[in-house]
């Protein structure tokens, strides 16, 4: 999230971005205009028992292309920077972010908000080494408020709210090696499963591999209608969209149904391209708003009509939401002479994407592992590797060992994409899945990163039919599909979206479509399909955003594989 991918999606998600940015660089030592009655004046820069200290004003010149102080030049001889690293500094030192005071505000009050300025606070301290925990709150509100300046990091810096901003160099650089580390480890995870597909390909016989792309390009079978169902439970409202026969193409006798759960601060519009686009091929698909935590409640943060990004019993909501609408489908069909038989709503599928994905394995039959949970959410410098977390750790607050299981008889089988849950479930929670499951892991995803949220849990799943599916140069936004007709009320920044969403989301449809008819219509030739092999020949058309998708990986190759020198 929260970011988390938690975070809200696009409005919460790029406000996350934004704040953990904007913090994070001004921790860094480096962010002025009309000052507050009590303003920093200079940055101490603490390692050990060495201190140095730098004249904000020294920066604010430098930043407007005035030159570099004596001291400063000095700084830069002694770290060699070029011509081309001082154009990169005051470029950071002036990007605004933006963002309103409202949105930041009410964000930085909540949990998540204050669980970030608690781990910045740690390395941006006050002069009195003090965590900058209301100091970092109050600059960069008042930064956002400035309407001639705006939130950069040198306007940021001035107005800190103490007469200095202490740097704890030693924290920094401890998180930073963290982070670079992690970031090593990423990367030699994506790699393994990128030449794991490429072996697997190259495993599968001529004779079981499928010549005909239709199985996967087959135009539109149906038309589609669209019937709103309304449930007074949460006041939740839905779609669904429901085939309709043609003269080449007569209903079937069995309907599966698909059920999509969006991602925190979205809301169901987002993926009415899947829908339709699975409807037309002979599925009945229900899309839901969430009402804790879709773009209405997310607006209603930012109105500062809620005091919390989300409620924690949404994690507990969220399933039920499904299972309220499945058991309205139920109505539905019974009440409608052309459906009443043919609707199968005991053979249900899910896809769900970030907290959508979380929801949907919890359906499954993933269990919650309190222990864990806790553990990991007592070290606050982990969001800085997973700000997933930021939404996780809240489920703290419901989840225990004896909460009871949420799952849902009717659903076999569940596609997620980005989803989030390492911590809630951990590897003995993912273990309890029985039904066949789909992960869609995008790898330049920083919300819900791959390794630790889909990579690794994916080698704890113990069912018989699961697949990963890697996705170069996507994010995790990359398959929420933006309404034109709809200005967002925060835009995300252009590094967000990916470099083609959308063949991020016709993957999404082809890889959706295969799955479900493998495993809802339990359809053989697509155990063939759902190959490395398959996606190499017929869905990688895309030499810029390339698909590894693989079937198997142990933990131990995983660890095997992070661990490794270069």
């Amino acid at each position: 999230m929260v970011a988390a991918g938690f975070l809200p999606h696009r409005w919460v998600q790029s406000l996350i971005y934004r704040c953990s940015c904007a913090a994070t660089l001004a921790s860094l030592g480096l962010f002025a205009t009309a000052r507050p009655s009590v303003s920093a004046e200079e940055i101490i820069i603490t390692y050990g028992f060495f201190e140095r200290t730098i004249a904000i004003e020294d920066l604010a010149i430098f930043a407007n292309g005035q030159g570099l102080s004596p001291q400063l030049s000095q700084y830069a001889e002694s770290l060699r920077l070029s011509e081309a690293d001082l154009m990169a500094a005051q470029q950071l030192l002036t990007e605004e972010a933006d963002l309103s005071e409202v949105a930041l505000s009410q964000f930085l009050y909540t949990p998540q908000g204050e669980q970030l300025l608690d781990t910045l606070g740690e390395v941006l301290q006050t002069p009195t080494r003090k965590s900058g925990f209301f100091a970092i709150r109050s600059a960069l509100i008042l930064s956002a408020a400035d309407e001639r300046d705006g939130l950069t990091l040198i306007n940021f810096l001035r107005k800190f709210p103490t007469p200095a901003v202490r740097v704890d160099v030693a924290r920094a650089l401890g998180v930073a090696g963290t982070i670079t580390e992690t970031v090593k480890q990423a990367e030699q995870a994506i790699a393994l499963v990128q030449s794991t597909a490429e072996i697997e390909a190259v495993q599968v016989s001529e004779d079981s591999f499928p010549a005909n792309s239709l199985l996967v390009d087959a135009p539109p079978s149906f038309n589609i209608v669209r019937q709103p169902l309304n449930l007074p439970f949460r006041q939740i409202e839905a779609t669904l969209f429901l085939p309709q026969a043609t003269l080449n193409s007569p209903l079937p006798d069995s309907i599966p149904v698909i059920v999509i759960s969006h991602g925190l601060g979205d809301e169901r519009a987002s993926y009415a391209y899947l829908a339709e686009h699975l409807t037309s091929r002979g599925f009945a698909v229900a899309t839901l708003d969430h009402p804790g935590s879709n773009s209405e409640q997310i607006a209603s943060l930012l109105a500062g009509l809620s005091p919390n990004l989300v409620d924690n019993q949404e994690f507990l909501n969220r399933p039920g939401d499904i299972s309220a609408l499945l058991d309205a489908v139920e109505q539905f069909a019974l009440q409608n002479a052309v459906f009443r038989q043919r609707l199968d709503t005991q053979n249900v599928g899910v896809i769900g994407q970030s907290f959508g994905g979380y929801t949907a394995l919890t359906l499954a039959g993933a269990s919650f592992n309190p222990e864990i949970l806790e553990a990991t959410c007592a070290g606050p410098e982990t969001i800085y590797l997973n700000p997933s977390l930021l939404l996780q750790c809240q489920a703290s607050n419901v989840t225990t060992a004896d909460t009871p299981s949420l799952a849902d008889d009717r659903v076999q089988a569940v596609l997620v994409v980005n989803p989030i849950g390492s911590q809630i479930f951990g590897e003995s929670g993912y273990a309890q899945i029985e039904h066949p499951v789909m992960i869609l892991s995008a790898a330049a995803d920083t919300v819900a990163p791959g390794l630790p949220e889909q990579i690794e849990p994916f080698t704890w799943l113990q069912t018989q039919y699961r697949y990963l599916a890697l996705m170069s140069e996507t994010t995790h936004f990359s398959v929420i599909a933006t309404n034109p007709e709809i200005a967002p009320s925060i835009e995300l920044p252009p590094e967000l979206l990916g470099t083609s969403p959308e063949i991020a989301q016709e993957y999404l449809e082809k890889l959706s479509l295969a799955f479900f008819r493998r495993h809802l219509h339990a359809d053989l030739r697509y155990d063939a399909v759902l190959t490395s092999r398959y996606v190499k020949a017929y869905i990688e058309q895309w030499p810029l955003q390339p698909l590894s998708l693989i079937q198997d990986l142990t933990p131990e190759a995983l660890t095997q594989a992070i661990t490794a020198q270069n």
